[in-house]
């Protein structure tokens, strides 16, 4: 049992010692009923010989057993000094035995060897002393709260007594037969028990682990729920802040153009108001009314969830076709579209990508409105691992500051007087459902330089899910 314990796990070597512990003393025990049946002397002087270095080696095991089961291993000095002597005491007993001719049976006294010589003491005398090392360490064990050694105490009381029976028959003070195989028989018995005490130890280890575990376990879920009660709290506040600060921003955009519609609809009733009076408070109007519409509509799409639609596109002939209008409508812009990509297709919603970059382009234009150059370039790219098309819009424009580039997405931000301020929010929006970026390069007086990352993706990718990145404060996107 304990061979099998120490080769399953070495690093439990008192289970080591304790298996050649037991091959001692059973070694002795074989070797000294042999001494007695043997009908040939010389077979039972070997047998005494090879029985009492046995015992001895078995005695210097359990103290080396016992030292360690307390927890306390002995330094190599001390385990030389042990083993050393007991090979002495193995040595004199062997010689004792060689020089003698073997112990000697009394007639009168069964199996009790004839007392009085010192043979007869070497053996007796180390058991005595191996005994109470033994008992002192175990007992010291226990009384420091090693409850498994308790098993050992008692094997160690046994054999000490055991020795101290043994001492008086070699002396020739008791008249009884000698007892050290019992009192080893009874060691090896409470060592036996250490396997089933550590385990019980370890149960109970763990089970006190296993309670302070679900304690723990039953704190963490109260945790939980208080944060996760706190955190929907949150939420609900922060959706009131927001939709409180949406609707004062949405008050503040409607209450200018109701404001002119009303004094427009006061100046009407007028009834000395001439004709073309008349018709510049009716243009008013108009013009209120469209740009009322205009922001309901760019609100609606703000809040509207984007639905990206995949199919495969070119996205060369998107942009030749988004640069179509800016082409009829302006001629004191330059343009230029200038295609690196050689095969230039990608997986996207071609409707949301024309949004994305109609937008662009009007606020190209629009920088640019003493006229200049745009530039706008298709290019092979990769972004964070990922394959895909790059698109640069750069325009000779006036450029923006930092104070417009730092609030350039806020909704209805807008530098524009005819502006809802939601153009680049939308924009960016349609970018980061396509899975791509948004990235702004612009200094004042220098122009602006827009690019747009797209992967190439495929007709499988789901709609895009990684969380927003914080933009470096040197290239916010621009007001539009």
């Amino acid at each position: 049992m304990f061979a099998g314990s120490f080769v399953r796990r070495p690093a439990d070597r008192d289970y080591g010692l304790a298996a050649l512990l037991c091959t001692g003393a059973g070694l002795h025990a074989t070797c000294s009923l042999l001494s007695v049946v043997a009908r040939d002397a010389s077979i039972g002087l070997a047998a005494q010989k090879i029985g009492a270095v046995g015992l001895v080696a078995a005695l210097a095991l359990a103290v080396h057993f016992t030292r360690l089961f307390h927890g306390t291993s002995p330094t190599r000095m001390r385990l030389v000094a042990l083993y050393g002597v007991a090979a002495v005491f193995a040595a004199f007993e062997v010689r004792a035995l060689a020089a003698s001719g073997g112990v000697g049976l009394a007639p009168d006294a069964g199996l009790r060897p004839s007392a009085g010589g010192v043979d007869c003491m070497l053996l007796p005398i180390a058991t005595l002393v191996a005994g109470t090392a033994v008992l002192v360490i175990a007992a010291r064990a226990y009384l420091v709260g090693q409850r498994g050694s308790l098993a050992i105490v008692l094997g160690a009381t046994v054999l000490l007594a055991a020795a101290l029976n043994d001492v008086g028959v070699a002396s020739g003070a008791l008249s009884t037969m000698y007892l050290a195989d019992a009192g080893m028989a009874a060691f090896v018995v409470g060592i036996a028990t250490t396997p089933s005490a550590r385990y019980a130890v370890v149960t109970h280890e763990l089970e006190q682990r296993s309670e302070e575990l679900r304690k723990r376990t039953r704190e963490l879920r109260r945790s939980y729920e208080d944060l996760r009660a706190t955190q929907e709290e949150l939420v609900k506040k922060e959706q009131l802040a927001v939709v409180g600060e949406l609707a004062a921003v949405i008050a503040h955009e409607v209450r200018n153009p109701l404001a002119i519609i009303a004094n427009a609809g006061a100046g009407l009733r007028k009834q000395a108001i001439s004709w073309e009076d008349r018709e510049t408070l009716l243009a008013i109007l108009d013009e209120e009314t469209s740009r009322l519409n205009r922001l309901v509509s760019d609100l609606l799409r703000y809040a509207r969830p984007v639905n990206v639609q995949r199919s495969q596109m070119a996205l060369g002939d998107l942009l030749d076709r988004a640069l179509a209008p800016a082409s009829r409508e302006t001629k004191r812009i330059r343009i230029e579209l200038l295609k690196e990509a050689h095969e230039g297709r990608i997986w996207g919603d071609a409707n949301l990508l024309r949004q994305v970059f109609d937008n662009l382009i009007d606020n190209a234009c629009q920088a640019m409105g003493g006229g200049g150059t745009l530039t706008v370039r298709i290019r092979p790219s990769q972004d964070e691992g990922v394959d895909g098309l790059a698109v640069d819009i750069i325009d000779t424009g006036e450029g923006m500051d930092t104070q417009v580039r730092s609030r350039a997405l806020d909704p209805f931000f807008t530098t524009r007087p005819s502006g809802t301020g939601l153009g680049l929010a939308i924009v960016d929006r349609i970018v980061e459902a396509h899975g791509g970026n948004l990235r702004i390069e612009s200094h004042t007086g220098e122009g602006t330089t827009v690019t747009v990352f797209l992967p190439h993706g495929s007709a499988s990718d789901p709609p895009h899910s990684k969380p927003r990145t914080p933009r470096p404060q040197s290239d916010p996107a621009r007001a539009g």
